[in-house]
């Protein structure tokens, strides 16, 4: 619609940009993400937005599928971000995903610092140095988590810290916090992929006592500053790495007494391995979060294309390099992680 003032014109370079969909493949700790420079308005109405999430997420399609779309408006001072689960669904955070964006910031701006807005929030992102097998990586600073939020996670009195919860475990003492999605950690003496979907989908079935129902990490202990951390996500499963998890698990860590606040601890996933601290007092710490962010391809395809579910062949500017230094990692981590016992079934 022309605003009287020069804005047909203005349309017309829309119409123009919304033909093809510049799309950047990336993933932290193997969340892999669609980002795409832009707002989802210059793509797809509004009602339109989940259903072009879904084709694109679509892991039968050309492109691979993915984890989820990242929109990031470059233009602004400080980035304008929306992200999209693989349903279409709006959400507020994708922490791994974040570092992917931060990253493609920092890329653009030939910067090493800058601030990104997403879901409400502003995130700080910070260039970080790359990984032995040449892994780049990004940090970001995460919200602060919150032991006591207005919503409580339970239904049941707060701050709920190491304690058990018979309808979701008989045992396992279970810490409730908000990160700002909702969480529960267990600090486990030996893992177990079985349990952990198994509590998991209690916790899924237990509206009553988790009402709006949770994320469920397990933490296991590798020795020294490195923990391993496994993740249920709500309407996920077992997913190879939950960003919000891995902040989730290392709060609760230094809560329950196992590592200083400050301290640089190494968090292992199936899908890869982070770096995490917090900062702040007790009752308001804020994490940070530091890991990969690989680029993966580029790709520019026919936005009706994708809309349709016609797409063909796709031509992608493949970045080698940064797969295979990835994929080393990854054999150098799940090396580690079956030296101690754990087989992850995913990532």
């Amino acid at each position: 619609m022309s605003d009287g003032s020069g804005g047909g014109s203005r349309a017309g370079e829309r119409v123009r940009m919304r033909s093809h969909l510049p799309i950047l493949k990336a993933h932290g700790s193997q969340n892999d993400i669609l980002v795409i420079e832009g707002r989802p308005g210059d793509y797809a109405a509004d009602a339109d937005v989940p259903h072009l999430v879904r084709q694109l997420c679509d892991r039968s399609g050309p492109l691979g599928g993915g984890d989820g779309v990242y929109f990031v408006d470059l233009a602004p001072a400080v980035p304008q971000a929306a992200f999209f689960n693989p349903d279409g669904s709006f959400a507020k955070l994708c922490g791994n995903g974040m570092r992917c964006v931060g990253r493609l910031v920092l890329d653009t701006r030939e910067t090493d610092r800058a601030v990104v807005r997403a879901g409400g929030s502003d995130f700080v992102v910070l260039r970080a140095e790359s990984t032995p097998e040449g892994v780049r990586q990004t940090a970001v600073e995460m919200p602060k988590v919150d032991f006591d939020p207005a919503e409580p996670v339970l239904a049941l009195a707060q701050p709920h810290l190491d304690t058990p919860v018979p309808a979701l475990h008989p045992t396992l003492g279970l810490t409730a916090l908000a990160v700002p999605n909702d969480h529960l950690v267990a600090v486990v003496e030996k893992f177990d992929e079985a349990e952990l979907v198994a509590t998991g989908l209690r916790i899924v079935a237990a509206t009553d006592v988790v009402p709006r129902g949770a994320n469920l990490s397990f933490v296991f202990a590798l020795g020294g500053d490195e923990i391993y951390v496994q993740t249920y996500e709500r309407g996920a499963g077992l997913t190879p790495s939950c960003g919000s998890g891995v902040v989730a698990s290392r709060a609760v860590w230094s809560r329950l007494g196992y590592a200083d606040a400050g301290e640089r601890i190494t968090v292992r996933n199936p899908g890869g391995v982070a770096t995490a601290w917090l900062t702040g007092a007790g009752s308001a710490w804020q994490a940070t979060l530091q890991g990969n962010a690989s680029y993966v391809y580029r790709a520019d395809v026919d936005l009706a294309a994708v809309v349709s579910g016609v797409v063909g062949g796709v031509e992608r500017d493949t970045f080698v390099d940064e797969v295979e230094a990835f994929a080393q990692l990854r054999r150098n981590n799940h090396g580690v992680l079956h030296a101690a016992g754990v087989y992850p079934s995913v990532g």
